[in-house]
Formats: C-alpha cells, structure tokens, sequence
C-alpha cells in the first residue's frame, strides 16, 4: 500500500489512503479508527509518520483526535469557500440534495430593505435545505419583482443561482455577517431534531459582475453539519 521507492511523500501517501479507507465505509463516522501501533504494523512506516497523515487530516476536519480515547472519524461536514452555491457544494460531493419550498410570496418591500432596494415589492422565498434526507439548512431569500421574469415554486426546487442566471446575473460576490444561533422550538421543528443542535446564522448580500445587489439572504445552518471558511489576507500596500 505504501511505496517509499516513490516520489510521493510517504505521510502524504498514507493520508490518501487512510481517507480512501474512511470514503469506503471501513471506518464510519464516530467510529474510532485503528491505533497508531497497529497503523505502524499495517503500513510498515514509524509512529512520527502516521502522526503527520493523522495530524493532517485532523486539521481538515476529517479526524478528530480524544484524549485517551483515540483517534475517530468525524461526521462529514458540508464546506462552502469561494463563491459557490449550495447546490454546486453538495454536487461536488456526490450528495444527494432536496430543496423544499416553505414560502413564496410576493410582498411589499420590508422596511429594513427599503433604502437598499428601492423598489416596492420583493419575492420572499423560504426553503428548506435537504441533504440525504436531512435538513441541514433553512435559507430566508429576498429578491426584487423586478429583477426576475417569471418564477414559480417548481423552479425553486433547483438552484437559485442558475435561475439568476437564466435572467442574465452572474453572481459574483457576496457580504456576510456571520453569527451562532441557540436552537428554539420553532426551528427544532424546522429541522427535525429532538434535542438541541449548534447553529449557525449568516445574513449575506449577493452582488452580480456588476456589483448590483441581487438578493439578501438569512440562512440558519446545522454548524455541525456545515463549515463556512472564510479567507482574510492583508495586502501589500492597503491597510485598514
């Protein structure tokens, strides 16, 4: 399994095939995976080495080490960097994605939204987020009348992005505020869960190429479902 003729790092070699074993099911999530002793017979490499493929893929969320307990497999977690939507993130992950619409409705434009949009009326569409079967995501998204043609509940099935698209916006960026949420009744119901689960909130603008505000968004997430990754760099020459 381990080729130390080749030019591929030894550790690096290992942590594939580790994570090869994990997408195969031989170690589940929650499982605890084989000890670094029996890794070291198994693979035939040192302790230092199975420390740094171990160490790796703790840092990528895959493992999570316990202290006098061992090493284990942890749930799988849905990452969303970049620009992508929710669809594109679950596809690349050969998941199986089902929205559910809650509400849509044409209303009159909230008084919060009034300076931002400037127009009067706005499509509110609530839906509800279903990977395999469970609901990791409840999305609140407001939308200008004006900026769409027509539009139904059939068509919310899919992705937003792609039917943003059809009427000519091409997302580009967006403006996040990000915040934990305690979990109420109303969204365990929402959510389908007995007891209570961390939560994430993020309220986002979404621009097009041309930096016109497309739509706002208030999305609660199962933060032990989905991890958001956030890049800040500090430019030469810009300081703030």
């Amino acid at each position: 399994m381990i080729d130390k003729s080749s030019p591929i790092p030894v550790y690096y070699q290992l942590k594939n095939d580790l994570t090869s074993k994990i997408s195969e099911g031989v170690w589940k999530p929650g499982e605890c995976i084989a000890s670094e002793r029996e890794l070291c017979e198994i693979y035939g490499v040192s302790r230092m080495t199975i420390r740094q493929a171990i160490g790796e893929l703790v840092q990528e969320g895959v493992l999570l080490r316990i202290k006098g307990k061992g090493t284990f497999v942890c749930e799988q977690t849905f990452k969303q960097k970049d620009m992508m939507s929710f669809t594109e993130i679950i596809k690349q992950m050969g998941k199986n994605l089902r929205s559910e619409v809650v509400e849509f409705d044409k209303i009159p434009t909230p008084e919060d939204f009034i300076d931002i949009f400037c127009l009067d009326e706005v499509y509110k569409i609530t839906r509800k987020r279903i990977v395999d079967d469970e609901c990791v995501a409840l999305e609140k998204v407001y939308i200008p009348v004006d900026y769409c043609g027509y539009m139904d509940e059939e068509m919310l099935k899919g992705s937003l992005f792609k039917i943003l698209e059809d009427f000519g916006y091409i997302i580009d960026n967006s403006q996040s505020s990000i915040m934990s949420v305690i979990m109420d009744d109303e969204l365990k119901d929402a959510f389908k869960v007995s007891s209570q689960v961390p939560m994430l909130k993020i309220i986002s603008k979404t621009y097009d190429l041309n930096n016109k505000l497309i739509f706002i968004e208030e999305a609660i997430y199962r933060s032990d479902k989905f991890i958001l990754q956030v890049n800040i760099s500090r430019r030469e020459g810009k300081m703030r």
